[in-house]
C-alpha cells in the first residue's frame, strides 16, 4: 500500500492536473580559447528507458519538459526531473514543477508491475490564493495489462484546501478506467499513448462542485503527453510542447 505523502502543493490559478517541464545534463565541452566567445548548443537528448511501465514524467534524471496550457487558462508549466530512485514500492521519480505560482517538489511512483501512484493533490481545483495538499493515500493507476483486461482502479483519499471560504479537509473517491492506445499529436510530436479516464467524487465538494473528471494520455516508459481536466463545466488542457527526452 502506498503511504500518504503529506506536503504542500502550490497550484496555478486554475483547474490543475499536475504538469511538467524538465532539464537535461549538458556534455562537458572543451573550454573556448582565450578571448573567444563560448559556443552555445542545445543540451543532448537522453533516451528514456525502454519499458512498458506507466510514468507521469520520464524516469531520466536531469530531463526537462515544457507543457502548454489551454482552455480556461494559458501559459506553460515546466518540470525538471531531480532524481530517480528504486525502492521497495517501485521506481520513484522526484520532480520540481514550476508554473505561474511557486515551484513545488512532487513524487510519482511506478510499481514493479508497471502501475502508477499519483498524489491526489494533483487533481485539486485551485484558484488565486488557494493551496491544495494531499492528506490521504495516492491515486493508484493499474498497469496497462490490467487496464486492457478491464480492471479499474478505485479508492478513497482526501485533500486539504486552504483559501477563502474553502478551508478544511475533503474526502475524495476516485475511479480510474483504461481507454486503450490512441495516437496523440501535440506540439512536441506524435505518440502512441495509453488513454486513461479519471472520475472524482468530491463528496461535499469544493464551493458547490461535487464531481470532476479527467482524461490523460500516458506513453508507457515515458509519461504524460496530454491531459484534459474538467470541473464544473470548465476545462483545462495540457500538451507536451518540448522535451529533452525523445517522445
Amino acid at each position: 500500500m502506498i503511504k500518504p505523502r503529506r506536503r504542500w502543493l502550490a497550484l496555478p490559478a486554475a483547474l490543475v492536473l499536475a504538469l511538467p517541464v524538465t532539464a537535461c545534463d549538458s556534455a562537458g565541452d572543451p573550454a573556448p580559447a582565450a578571448n573567444q566567445p563560448a559556443a552555445t548548443s542545445a543540451p543532448p537528448s537522453v533516451a528514456v528507458p525502454g519499458d512498458t511501465g506507466l510514468y507521469f514524467y520520464p524516469p531520466v534524471e536531469g530531463a526537462t519538459l515544457e507543457y502548454a496550457l489551454g482552455g480556461v487558462v494559458s501559459g506553460t508549466n515546466a518540470v525538471t526531473v531531480d532524481r530517480v530512485t528504486d525502492g521497495a514500492d517501485g521506481r520513484v521519480v522526484t520532480v520540481t514543477e514550476k508554473g505561474s505560482g511557486a515551484a513545488a517538489e512532487r513524487e510519482f511512483v511506478t510499481g514493479p508491475a508497471g502501475g502508477l501512484a499519483v498524489d491526489i493533490g494533483a487533481f485539486g481545483a485551485s484558484a488565486a490564493g488557494l493551496t491544495v495538499r494531499g492528506t490521504g493515500e495516492d491515486v493508484v493507476v493499474p498497469p496497462v495489462a490490467d487496464l486492457a483486461a478491464g480492471k479499474k482502479g478505485t479508492g478513497s483519499t482526501s485533500v486539504e484546501v486552504t483559501g477563502p471560504g474553502l478551508e478544511g479537509e475533503h474526502k475524495v473517491t476516485y475511479t480510474v478506467t483504461g481507454a486503450g492506445i490512441e495516437t496523440v499529436t501535440v506540439p512536441a510530436g506524435t505518440a502512441e499513448a495509453y488513454a486513461i479516464s479519471l472520475d472524482l467524487d468530491l463528496g461535499e465538494g469544493f464551493a458547490g462542485v461535487t464531481e470532476a473528471s479527467g482524461r490523460f494520455w500516458l506513453k508507457p516508459g515515458f509519461g504524460l503527453v496530454k491531459q484534459e481536466v474538467t470541473i464544473s463545466g470548465l476545462t483545462l488542457t495540457t500538451e507536451l510542447a518540448k522535451s529533452s527526452v525523445p517522445l
